[in-house]
Formats: structure tokens, C-alpha cells, sequence
């Protein structure tokens, strides 16, 4: 079954993208914002602003990526889509942190595992950090929109056989558990998640907002670096 690579299909179609690694010499470029990431939040963002007739430019330091690049081997994926090649740890090296560097941040690479922000998390990012606005009452409907936006569902597969031993340990023990949802859609379950999605049924930024900003004419800028 051919898989269509819906990222060549928007790049033939006009989409305004520029590999800052080919300019041979400065350029300028106006805009009324300039978001510098284009994972979750960057391109959820880009897509609102645009929707909203606001000329946006999309700032990555990773390149864009897709499909037909996803090979499923973890020499290519590594250091291609992920920061530092996947090497990325805490500062006592005791958790690794995958992190994506690529067109769509660490959606591209996450295994689409989608969980709403715990309300204790909410609780203490207001308690101890000052936000406003987050609240888990204020931010229903955005959950609510952004699950339907990206698919996200509970996982209807019977699980696999790690899964169910946990699962079986929680049922004798008397702990709580739950089927988790998941952002994709027409999923093969290949387990390949952590690869980029070869068939395009991973619904990141890759697929969703970022090609939606794309289409309302935002521009985007891959592999910039800092000086």
C-alpha cells in the first residue's frame, strides 16, 4: 500500500518554507510573530494565529522531516529527529530526556500517549509559580478542543502481554488503572512511535497544525541556529 507523504504533496502545492542551512547569505523577513519552536505549544499556536489572519513565522532548530524519511532504524531517527541523538540527560544523568529536534518537536517522536495536565500539577504551578488562567475549570474546553483536533481517543487494542500482567497486578492488588488514550488515527501498531510515524497516522504538529498554518500562509524556517 503506497503511503502519500503529505508534507511533499504541501511543499508542491507553495508552502513557504526556507532550510536556513542552504542560505548562503543573510536574509529579512517581516512578521507580526515569530514563534520559535514547533512542537505542541509552537504549533498549536501557529495554527490559531494564522486561522486569525496573522502573518506568522515558525522558527526550528531541527529539520523538516516526514514520512518518507521514516525508516523505523534507530541510526537515522536518533540523531535526525532528537536532541543530542537521543543522548539528552538531566544534569545528574539519572533520566534520559527524549526531546525532539525536528519540524514538530517531540510530537514527531512521542509515543501518543495524551494525558489532560493533572489538576495537583495545575494546583501547584498556581500555588508556587504565580500562573493565572490555568486552571483545570478554565481549561476544559481548550482540552476538549485540542482532543478533538488531534484524534486523541482511548486505545481500543487488546493489550499486549506486558501490558496485561501490569494490568492483572493492578486488579489483585486493588490499584486504580486505565486504558490510555492515544493522538492517532488509522494507527498500525507498529510500535515504531519512537521513530517518527511511517504511515502518517501520528497526529503531531508534523501533520496537523503545522501543514494547517502552512496552508494560511504562514512561513516556515528549519535547521536555524543561534549565533
Amino acid at each position: 500500500m503506497a503511503i502519500i507523504d503529505p508534507i511533499i504533496t504541501g511543499l508542491s502545492s507553495g508552502w513557504q518554507h526556507i532550510d536556513a542551512s542552504t542560505l548562503e547569505k543573510d536574509r529579512h523577513f517581516e512578521a507580526d510573530v515569530v514563534i520559535v519552536g514547533t512542537g505542541a505549544g509552537g504549533g498549536t499556536a501557529a495554527e490559531i494565529l494564522s486561522q486569525a489572519s496573522v502573518k506568522v513565522i515558525m522558527i526550528e532548530g531541527g529539520a523538516l522531516k516526514s514520512s518518507t524519511h521514516f525508516d523505523m532504524e534507530e541510526r537515522h531517527a536518533y540523531p535526525n529527529l532528537y536532541q543530542q541523538a537521543a543522548a539528552l540527560k538531566t544534569a545528574d544523568k539519572g533520566i534520559g530526556i527524549f526531546q525532539g529536534r525536528t519540524v514538530g518537536g517531540s510530537t514527531t517522536i512521542n509515543w501518543t500517549t495524551s494525558i489532560r495536565t493533572p489538576e495537583p500539577t495545575l494546583d501547584f504551578w498556581q500555588q508556587a509559580k504565580s500562573v493565572k488562567g490555568l486552571s483545570a475549570t478554565e481549561l476544559q474546553p481548550w482540552f476538549e478542543k485540542m482532543e478533538r483536533r488531534l484524534n486523541i481517543e482511548q486505545w481500543q487494542y487488546e493489550a499486549n502481554r506486558n501490558n496485561a500482567a501490569l494490568r492483572q497486578g493492578c486488579e489483585k492488588l486493588g490499584w486504580e488503572y486505565t486504558v490510555i488514550k492515544r493522538n492517532v488515527k488509522g494507527c498500525w501498531n507498529t510500535g515504531y512511535c519512537g521513530m517518527g510515524c511511517p504511515v502518517n497516522a501520528k497526529q503531531s504538529m508534523l501533520l496537523t497544525t503545522i501543514p494547517s498554518a502552512l496552508d494560511n500562509g504562514a512561513t516556515l524556517i528549519s535547521r536555524v541556529q543561534s549565533r
